[in-house]
């Protein structure tokens, strides 16, 4: 890496084509290691779209670097209000690309005037998607205080051999259907009770639980989700969600016929006797008969029994979400106090 001589502007309209450009040079970059990663985006007319999504998002900004009049770097992201995230700055996947041979540090440079905006709007939690076959991009945010908190990862269903797995006797595996609301709902508890727990500690609202517990119930209606059970004697112990994505979509890591793992539970009394194993074997081996190339899922990285089961089922790293809290004193306690 040579470091470049830059000056920072504002991110503008005009610059969304030369953000394609540096966002193209980059999927090419990562296909050549990843290959069942969408093509399309080596595309600089299909790149700038995404990052024209990016930037067209509500609340967004961003920071061009420039050397002389060449881009050789950008970072967009957008300002999001909720009652899980708070108010919280977010880099999506098609916001940030540096050119290359430069120098990762920039990222330090780039994030300090965009940080600066969201801290100035109270946001303190700051979130960036970054891909996984970009270490010394991550290492540079590292830099930055930044840790993973989510992974992003692909099975490629072409070249994936199934490991064989020993099906329990009484054990039945099927699509769920209307009748399987209550049960598909009721699994909700099974994440929300481990996602809460150590390590993760993901946070859980109760008042939030009911439409949740309704969206989960209504994945068996969607036409385009495929909803497994697994059952012992008529009781549901385990189930696994895939949702058909759709090509058109700006996803940089969905391909064409890439089914995505929305979610999967298994109850915890049931855990450690193969009926997670058997009904991802039933699942994947759907999919790729259904024509499927690739699957997407994600998992809290302090989740260990998802670190640990997907990647022996194939899954690869292909983004990491990265995070940094801020501390909120700092709105009060900065240079900018009165002193008395």
């Amino acid at each position: 890496m040579t470091p470049s001589v830059f000056h920072l502007e504002s991110f503008q309209a005009d610059m969304l084509r030369p953000a394609g450009d540096l966002l193209a040079l980059r999927q090419q970059f990562l296909r050549a290691t990843r290959p069942e990663l969408p093509a399309r985006f080596e595309d600089p007319v299909q790149a700038a779209l995404a990052v024209t999504e990016a930037w067209q998002r509500p609340h967004a900004a961003g920071v061009a670097a420039f050397d002389h009049d060449r881009l050789v770097g950008y970072l967009i992201g957008d300002m999001v209000f909720d009652q899980i995230w708070g108010r919280a700055g977010w880099v999506r996947l098609a916001g940030c690309a540096l050119a290359p041979g430069q120098a990762p540090e920039l990222i330090g440079d780039l994030y300090q005037m965009l940080g600066a905006q969201w801290v100035a709007y109270g946001c303190f939690h700051h979130v960036a998607l970054m891909p996984a076959a970009t270490p010394d991009l991550i290492g540079a945010w590292f830099d930055l205080s930044f840790g993973i908190q989510q992974v992003h990862a692909l099975a490629s269903l072409v070249s994936l051999t199934l490991p064989t797995v020993t099906r329990l006797p009484a054990l039945e595996i099927r699509q769920a259907g209307p009748a399987d609301r209550a049960a598909v709902a009721g699994m909700y508890r099974v994440i929300r009770d481990h996602l809460t727990a150590a390590p993760v500690w993901g946070i859980a609202l109760p008042e939030d639980e009911e439409e949740i517990r309704g969206g989960w119930a209504g994945m068996v209606d969607d036409a385009g989700m495929t909803v497994w059970l697994a059952l012992e004697h008529e009781q549901a112990l385990s189930m696994a969600a895939y949702e058909r994505l759709d090509p058109a979509e700006v996803n940089l890591l969905a391909p064409e016929r890439c089914t995505e793992l929305v979610v999967a539970a298994t109850v915890a009394a049931a855990r450690g006797r193969g009926i997670g194993s058997a009904l991802t074997h039933h699942g994947l081996t759907h999919a790729q008969q259904a024509g499927f190339t690739t699957c997407l899922t994600d998992w809290r990285s302090t989740n260990l029994l998802a670190a640990r089961f997907w990647p022996r089922w194939g899954f690869c790293p292909v983004a990491y979400r990265l995070a940094r809290q801020i501390d909120p004193r700092i709105a009060w306690a900065n240079a900018s106090r009165p002193t008395g």
